[in-house]
């Protein structure tokens, strides 16, 4: 009788669990890290828009939301508005600089989109390897394959038990530690044949 099939219950409810908890807190920590980088990029945006408001003021632009001058302040706000125009005519390429900031981090993030899939770097180093590896070996070999990529243990553990599920990856436990084997495309086809032959 294969060992997985003599694994008890409860300890594969453990093992399920573990794998539920890990994906839990590598997601919390992907949105901890979007979030972040939302509100330095909501920070871009307000002051751009600051200073867009200002300078549709210089140009004339009327429907701008301004703050509205004090009734003794009249002729101290004539004075900032036309050095204001003459600061803007001086200055044309203050508007679209403003508008470069966010451009530049979309363009990185669209760079960095192109990077291969977890699941395909996990699956790709197995099929290299002649013996079974653990979760922690695993994320060790891809850290150092890729240094710029964040890659760690729990992440590695709940992405390779999902290829495990698509039977891209064997999984075996020995006592408290489990191995992870690459399921090339032979090895499926000989495991439908022997299940084709026993029916």
């Amino acid at each position: 009788m294969p060992a997985q099939e003599t694994t008890p219950l409860k300890t594969t409810y453990a093992d399920k669990v573990a794998v539920d908890l890990a994906e839990n807190t590598a997601e919390q920590d992907r949105i901890r890290a979007e979030l972040d980088d939302l509100q330095a990029q909501l920070a871009t945006l307000e002051a751009d828009q600051t200073l867009l408001k200002v300078m549709s003021a210089a140009l004339g632009n009327t429907t701008a939301a301004l703050p509205q001058p004090r009734r003794g302040a009249k002729k101290d706000t004539a004075k900032k508005t036309t050095t204001a125009k003459k600061t803007a005519r001086t200055a044309p390429t203050a508007k679209p600089e403003a508008k470069k900031a966010p451009a530049k981090k979309t363009a990185a993030k669209a760079g960095g989109d192109k990077s291969p899939a977890l699941t395909e770097l996990i699956h790709t180093h197995l099929t290299g390897q002649s013996e079974p590896r653990t979760a922690q070996e695993i994320a060790k070999a891809l850290a150092e394959a890729h240094p710029g990529r964040n890659v760690n243990v729990n992440l590695v553990r709940t992405t390779t038990e999902r290829l495990v599920g698509r039977s891209r990856v064997e999984r075996v436990k020995e006592g408290s530690t489990v191995y992870y084997t690459a399921q090339t495309a032979a090895d499926t086809g000989d495991e439908e044949k022997a299940t084709a032959a026993a029916s």
